[in-house]
């Protein structure tokens, strides 16, 4: 059973996984994405998108558990309704075909199977933000890896904050 000090946070996306890893200070200790574009290919057979990125998910997790990550967070798909289409026929693709519920369950489940800590945390101001824009220049990071560092660092955020009042 996992039981380091670092802090996992993930964010799911219909065509990749991307992973940040921060310390009990917050600071940045590796980052990772996992990709897999041609999902949203026009035929690509359903069974093999939901294989590809549930073994996505699962490397990532190996990851996690050999290097000492006690916690992961992940952004609570559960919250977000709608699925607001857009003008691109490849994107509004990309959006039918991901199943965000399914993955985040399949998540959560795998990550209990490793014994790690999980927390949803609420993904708004995650991806549009002065924060995550200075992160990204700051840090080098994708945009997708920062809202993944941004998800761990407001988990880290809520259990410090729970830790005082105890």
């Amino acid at each position: 059973m996992p039981e380091g000090e670092l802090i996992a946070g993930f964010d799911l996306n219909s065509d990749r996984v991307s992973l940040a890893i921060a310390d009990k200070y917050g600071r940045l200790v590796d980052a990772k994405t996992e990709w897999f574009p041609e999902v949203a290919s026009h035929g690509f057979p359903r069974k093999k998108t939901k294989a590809l990125r549930l073994g996505a998910l699962a490397k990532l997790l190996r990851y996690c558990y050999t290097h000492s990550v006690g916690t992961v967070v992940f952004e609570n798909l559960y919250d977000i309704k709608k699925r607001r289409p857009s003008k691109s026929r490849a994107s509004n693709r990309k959006i039918s075909r991901f199943a965000k519920r399914e993955l985040l369950q399949h998540a959560i489940v795998m990550s209990l199977k490793h014994g790690f800590r999980v927390i949803l945390a609420d993904p708004r101001g995650t991806t549009n933000s002065v924060e995550h824009a200075e992160l990204m220049r700051r840090c080098g990071l994708d945009k997708h890896a920062a809202s993944a560092y941004l998800i761990a660092l407001k988990a880290l955020s809520q259990t410090s904050k729970r830790s005082e009042r105890l």
